[in-house]
């Protein structure tokens, strides 16, 4: 489904209101998915065993390959395009169930590491920027193109930089 959801991205830059329709879906069977309690999971798929002889969550499981899949960086994506708005509360939704589990002190924690991480690596650019530009380098400011949440050389989409 991630895929899916990656290669109408890519197909067309402009998404029409049936592509828009079609994420939706998408994330919408996701959200399903994450719904069904993890009682009346068993009857589906039993209980999975870990290397380490732990039982296995099948919600655990399917989160586990939908991170593995970059859903993290396509929901980024997915709330910067102009149409979010058609699929806002499906995400919101989904988000949700994503981390319902977790406890908010510890999202907290992760979070507090994650923006001094992202800091810490912007003091770095800016201090490795310190020296003068060559002449005739050509280069853009490294101002307008420095964004703390966001990876250039991974976005999720393999590369290839999709407009909404």
């Amino acid at each position: 489904v991630v895929e899916y959801m990656k290669h109408i991205l890519e197909s067309d830059p402009k998404l029409s209101p049936h592509k828009c329709d079609q994420i939706n879906n998408c994330l919408l069977l996701l959200r399903n998915i994450l719904h069904i309690p993890e009682s009346h999971a068993h009857f589906l798929m039993p209980r999975l065993q870990s290397g380490s002889g732990h039982q296995v969550s099948m919600q655990n499981t399917i989160l586990w390959n939908l991170f593995i899949q970059s859903i993290d960086k396509l929901l980024l994506y997915l709330m910067t395009c102009p149409q979010r708005s058609l699929w806002g509360v499906t995400m919101v939704q989904l988000i949700a169930l994503i981390y319902k589990d977790q406890h908010v002190s510890t999202l907290q924690k992760l979070l507090n590491l994650w923006f001094e991480a992202s800091l810490s690596e912007s003091s770095d650019d800016n201090e490795s920027n310190t020296t003068p530009p060559k002449q005739a380098s050509g280069d853009s400011s490294p101002m307008l193109t420095s964004d703390p949440t966001s990876d250039s050389s991974d976005n999720g989409s393999g590369g290839k930089k999709e407009s909404c």
